[in-house]
């Protein structure tokens, strides 16, 4: 079943005549798959109210219904209860004195233009099975019971993974959805919800997901929390998953699928919602859950296909499915077999789409397919030695493992194709040496090295560019993080040993920031809206910051440059380079010459020239010490409505 973005069947939007026919535009790439929460103040006039709502009954009276509004863009409402009776509160309860039966409940929203949304459901009163609450359902801010709430904090367990983002665009109701990054399975939502024992559910939520991943896929869950205990790793969701799909459908990154799935509770009054994603950056919004129809329920067909280390062309696939009794598989290239968990050898490598049939006692049978794309593995990697005669003269040394082709890339325009060469560089500079190990299919990998040549000392900025590990964009600004992370995402989508954790963290600073600004992180974040097409560095909280610790020499004079722009008039960017990490920023709030302080720098705002392009700034600093602090700050920010864009920061002779 489709759904395309912000249009609901039973949802009619009544217009003013006054109102002129306008054109909604979407956008689906990097900026409308956002990392950031939706922009405040940022809604044009043109977007008109959607009404939608939830419901459940009381666990006192199965007679009153509690209902939680999930309208959008709306200031009033109008709740007609389909007994003649009528309500103005934004999530009232109801009694429905006539007793069991199906009521069409009608929900009017209007914004403050008078424009009115209206929406329809019918609501089921019977006294039978609980009916369970999920919390954040739509992953909308301050929806908690009590208020509140940032649209995930229902969704935590830091034991199984990192918390999930959030999405401003594309969602099928309100304004956020929630957004599972790449690598695959780096993060994740939980959350536990109440329900009958032996009784049937159905599960229901909308999905979207980039195209072109070799991994499509995202898994939801039921997890037996009563039967399992408290859930704490990935092999007990594994042990304690009652149901399970894998949805695979990307081929319409605009549009969200929604999909059901049908569980029975077993002897748990508690189960979770669990889900997360394959190597792909995908979308969930929207879950609900109704009583199911009484017998059997369908079982749950899931697989996740291994690739031999061995042989490339040999797979195992790993059976996850739930309540099966038989399982039929078709490979793709004619065979097939009914073991549970197979092992095949393909006689060519290619693209295979596997199928797995899982059949109950009941008779009742659930499909999986999922494509493997079956390359040949390959590893690049590689050594470097100085000619002790020559200091810019390297010998590279390959230790790729797989390759059968290999592209030398060595950053001043010169290639070489083939192993082990030898490379003389023309001036000095900091150039990186790019390996592409490519093997028998086709397969590529990729692995870098930055090498610094030099007679004698050069200053060495960090991700100066904001374009390395941009595979998950949220690890790209981490070399300006003043606290970063124990690990990053390569771009190859491996998670390595941060090369930056080891050389600061200024965990004082951080926690005073966010006393004084009230910010949740002072982390710049990373933005596609680069100079010269390239990604970059946003602050968009007055909160933020970039930070990095650089080595120089004491006495030395140094050019610092940084390209900047702004989006809004009279917001003023700030670069201090100062002498010591502080604590807080106390003393260069009084004078920017403070004792700290080596250089400042007030970066002139160019928005009246023009708000899309950037600007280089340069000026001279005398380093007094060994090490400087590169701080970036612009307390004016606002998110979404006047941000600064950063790129190419560097330090020179």
């Amino acid at each position: 079943m489709k759904h395309t973005v912000n249009k609901w069947v039973r949802t009619k939007l009544l217009l003013l005549t006054w109102v002129a026919a306008g054109m909604v535009a979407s956008c689906v790439g990097d900026e409308a798959f956002r990392e950031e929460l939706p922009d405040s103040n940022s809604k044009a006039d043109e977007v008109f109210p959607e009404a939608n709502f939830s419901y459940a009954s009381s666990a006192d009276d199965f007679m009153t219904i509690n209902f939680t509004n999930l309208s959008s863009e709306a200031i009033t409402f109008v709740w007609e209860f389909g007994d003649g009776n009528t309500a103005t509160e934004e999530d009232p309860s109801f009694t429905f004195a006539d007793g069991e039966g199906t009521y069409p409940v009608t929900l009017t929203a209007t914004d403050g233009n008078g424009i009115t949304g209206t929406t329809t459901i019918d609501v089921i009163v019977a006294e039978g099975p609980f009916q369970p609450i999920i919390l954040e359902p739509g992953f909308e801010d301050d929806t908690l019971p009590e208020g509140g709430g940032d649209g995930r904090d229902s969704w935590r367990n830091s034991d199984l993974g990192g918390v999930i983002q959030i999405t401003g665009s594309p969602v099928t109701f309100g304004d956020q959805g929630a957004k599972l990054p790449i690598p695959a399975g780096n993060r994740i939502g939980y959350q536990e919800i109440t329900v009958d024992p032996d009784t049937n559910y159905d599960l229901r939520f909308w999905y979207t997901m980039l195209s072109g991943s070799s991994d499509a896929r995202v898994i939801v869950s039921i997890l037996g929390v009563t039967e399992s205990g408290t859930i704490t790793t990935t092999e007990e969701v594994a042990d304690a998953t009652i149901a399970s799909v894998t949805v695979t459908d990307d081929s319409e990154p605009d549009v969200y699928v929604q999909q059901k799935l049908p569980f029975n509770s077993g002897v748990n009054n508690t189960v979770a919602i669990y889900f997360t994603n394959g190597d792909v950056e995908a979308r969930l919004d929207d879950f609900t859950i109704d009583i199911g129809a009484e017998g059997a329920v369908p079982p749950s067909a899931g697989f996740t296909p291994e690739q031999s280390e061995i042989d490339f062309l040999e797979y195992t696939f790993d059976n996850s499915s739930t309540g099966a009794v038989t399982y039929e598989w078709d490979f793709g290239d004619g065979n097939t077999s009914t073991e549970e968990s197979p092992t095949h050898v393909y006689a060519v490598a290619g693209m295979y789409p596997v199928t797995l049939l899982a059949t109950n006692a009941s008779g009742l049978s659930t499909s999986l397919t999922q494509s493997i794309e079956i390359l040949a593995p390959v590893t690049a990697a590689f050594t470097s030695q100085v000619d002790a005669a020559d200091y810019r003269t390297f010998s590279f040394m390959d230790a790729s493992e797989g390759a059968e082709m290999l592209l030398w890339e060595f950053g001043d325009g010169f290639q070489f194709a083939g192993a082990d060469p030898s490379h003389t560089y023309s001036e000095d500079g900091i150039y990186t040496v790019t390996l592409t190990a490519t093997s028998i299919t086709g397969n590529t990998d990729v692995a870098t090295e930055e090498l610094v040549v030099s007679d004698g000392f050069v200053v060495q900025v960090l991700n100066g560019t904001f374009d390395e590990f941009t595979v998950n964009t949220g690890d790209n600004a981490d070399a300006w993080d003043m606290t970063p992370n124990s690990t990053v995402v390569d771009n190859n989508g491996n998670e390595i040993p941060s090369p930056y954790d080891p050389l600061w963290d200024n965990g004082a600073l951080d926690s005073w920031l966010e006393g004084a600004y009230g910010d949740g992180s002072e982390q710049a974040g990373s933005t596609s809206d680069g100079n010269n097409g390239t990604r970059g560095a946003k602050l968009d909280e007055s909160g933020r910051r970039l930070y990095q610790v650089v080595t120089v020499q004491q006495g030395a004079t140094y050019t610092f440059s940084i390209d900047a722009r702004t989006t809004a008039a009279g917001i003023t960017s700030e670069v201090f380079l100062l002498n010591t990490e502080i604590a807080d920023e106390t003393g260069i709030n009084v004078s920017t010459s403070d004792s700290a302080v080596d250089a400042y720098y007030a970066i002139p705002n160019i928005f009246a020239t023009d708000g899309d392009a950037y600007a280089t700034n340069t000026f001279e600093f005398t380093a007094s010490t060994n090490q400087i602090i590169i701080y970036v700050r612009n307390i004016d920010v606002v998110d979404g409505v006047a941000e600064a864009f950063f790129d190419n920061i560097t330090i020179t002779n």
